[in-house]
């Protein structure tokens, strides 16, 4: 079994295109902030999922509280899905009306996704590339932090 990798850790792309943010104020129910949404693919090079997770992250709490499938399939409509399996914050819906509505106006946004999956798959297909191990290792263990290396101690007799 592959982990999600987030595309930020994975391929360190430049900075402006790295994240949409939301700042969300005046809205029933939903605390003033600004949601950050990190993206998370599945690295297994043959899968054809075509999926994204993103993950919504509140920037005052620093913590994520929410996230959406999306499915970037060109034949279908790119509607986010709440993820089931996470912990959600009663607001969730305002952030999926948010992001549909984001997803529906935005093309480019839709094609920076799907280009997003393309290339964390293709870096999964090839060990030459400077960010294959971090990728896979990342795909392998879910942690995003390397383990520390052992060292044997030499023994002086």
């Amino acid at each position: 079994m592959a982990y999600l990798v987030p595309y930020s850790l994975a391929l360190k792309p430049d900075e402006e295109a790295l994240y949409r943010s939301y700042l969300l104020q005046d809205i029933a129910s939903v605390p003033d902030d600004t949601y950050q949404l990190q993206e998370w693919y599945c690295p297994t090079p043959g899968c054809p999922c075509q999926e994204v997770l993103l993950q919504v992250l509140s920037l005052t709490s620093r913590r994520f509280v929410a996230s959406f499938w999306v499915n970037l399939d060109p034949t279908e409509s790119p509607i986010p899905k709440l993820n089931p399996s996470e912990d959600t914050v009663p607001y969730a819906w305002a952030l999926q009306q948010q992001i549909e509505e984001d997803l529906k106006s935005d093309p480019a946004y839709v094609f920076r996704l799907r280009s997003h999956y393309y290339l964390v798959k293709a870096v999964a297909a090839d060990p030459n590339h400077p960010a294959y191990a971090e990728l896979t290792r990342l795909a392998r263990t879910g942690d995003p932090k390397p383990s520390p290396k052992k060292y044997k101690r030499k023994r002086h007799n």
